[in-house]
């Protein structure tokens, strides 16, 4: 019965089945040119250690969050991440 019911579900619901995650490693990488950057950015100096979601690939959803630890000249920081759609456009808090 619950095989049944999760092929039903899966089949029924589109996007059940599919899942999109966001590559922690390039979004690592972006967020730490958009805390630097000085045209674009927040434009804090000497950015580094940026490591988010404890390294795992966290699933693209509308509102949902993850949370980055940074360093921003050596003093150890944090930023929250929120999905703006479902196709991976996302928000950087500034640090806190």
């Amino acid at each position: 019965m619950g095989i049944a019911a999760f092929l039903i579900l899966g089949l029924w619901k589109p996007g059940f089945l599919n899942t999109t995650k966001l590559d922690i490693t390039v979004a690592q990488r972006s967020i730490e040119q958009l805390l630097s950057d000085k045209a674009n950015g927040y434009g804090l100096g000497a950015v580094s250690d940026v490591t988010c979601n404890n390294g795992q690939n966290p699933t693209v959803r509308a509102g949902a969050t993850f949370t980055c630890t940074v360093r921003i000249s050596g003093i150890p920081r944090r930023v929250n991440v929120t999905f703006d759609n479902s196709s991976g456009d996302y928000t950087v808090s500034p640090p806190q």
